[in-house]
């Protein structure tokens, strides 16, 4: 299966922005100020993208506006939130296809596995094989590879033999595929795994911080969450802890605030560390705007 597709932009515009947040088994969303503004009535949810948020209810899928209207109705066995107009659905035949924002198939349901938009072009897969298809359902890049990720700063990550580099629009590899796992490029530099320890490198493949984490998530707004013998921090762009490594969890900073972890309840810290919504969620996910 396509890895992580729930992935992240960063967006200087800042419009009225809303995160996911869980108490207990059910989800909404919340404000910057911590107030509920979609209620917690959803088995699970996704970020709103586009001005639509992915939610589950009675064991489907379906979009619903900030306003919490149903905008395309929940009968999805699964699918990822909007990204270049189009949603990635998989039907009651297992097999996914894209549809756009009224609901209508736009892309019919044909690939085993598949990932969402990004940059006019989406990853899915055939017969065990990866490939790139175009938002006309034409296929780009063919379906060659053993794992396949979105496209950012106009390279994505690609398999080959279960090694991992990137490949550019024109299906030449630009980073040879060496390393354990890799993350799209964010801000410059893509996250890399090697015998299981994260680190970053440049376009030109080049390393810039050793590969010494145990996890991350990249890099937003110039910081980028790490996590070091068992705790979570963040790192700038020259490997220099900021927020130095304290919290159980956490993701990265959009809309200036991070979700992070704190005796097992979790809330939001601005750069300056401070606590803008105290620690009473069960989980929360970063702030994404909602148009």
């Amino acid at each position: 299966m396509l890895a992580a597709s729930y992935f992240y932009f960063s967006n200087l515009n800042k419009i009225r922005a809303i995160a996911l947040a869980r108490e207990g088994t059910h989800w909404g969303f919340i404000d910057k100020e911590g107030k509920k503004v979609i209620p917690f009535e959803y088995e699970m949810a996704w970020k709103i993208s586009e001005g639509l948020a992915l939610v589950k209810k009675n064991g489907k899928w379906g979009f619903i506006d900030s306003n919490n209207t149903i905008e395309i109705p929940i009968i999805y066995q699964n699918a990822y939130p909007f990204s270049d107009s189009l949603a990635a659905i998989q039907m009651d035949t297992n097999y996914w296809g894209f549809i756009d924002h009224k609901g209508i198939t736009v892309i019919n349901a044909e690939y085993e596995d598949a990932g969402s938009f990004s940059e006019g072009l989406a990853a899915v897969k055939k017969e065990g094989k990866w490939g790139y298809i175009n938002t006309s359902g034409k296929v780009i890049i063919p379906f060659e590879y053993s794992s396949a990720y979105l496209f950012s700063e106009s390279l994505a990550p690609a398999g080959v033999n279960g090694r991992e580099g990137f490949i550019n629009k024109h299906n030449q590899i630009v980073i040879q595929p060496r390393f354990d796992f890799v993350l799209p490029f964010s801000e410059g530099l893509a996250p890399v795994n090697v015998e299981g320890k994260w680190g970053f490198i440049a376009k030109n493949g080049k390393v810039i911080i050793e590969p010494k984490y145990e996890q991350t998530w990249g890099f937003s707004e110039d910081l980028a969450p790490v996590k070091i013998q068992g705790k979570w921090g963040f790192i700038n762009r020259k490997g220099e802890e900021i927020i130095l490594p304290q919290y159980q969890d956490a993701y990265v900073f959009l809309n200036g605030l991070a979700p992070v972890k704190v005796n097992g309840r979790q809330g939001f810290i601005n750069k300056e560390q401070e606590v803008t919504i105290q620690f009473t969620y069960d989980y929360v996910d970063a702030f994404y705007d909602t148009k």
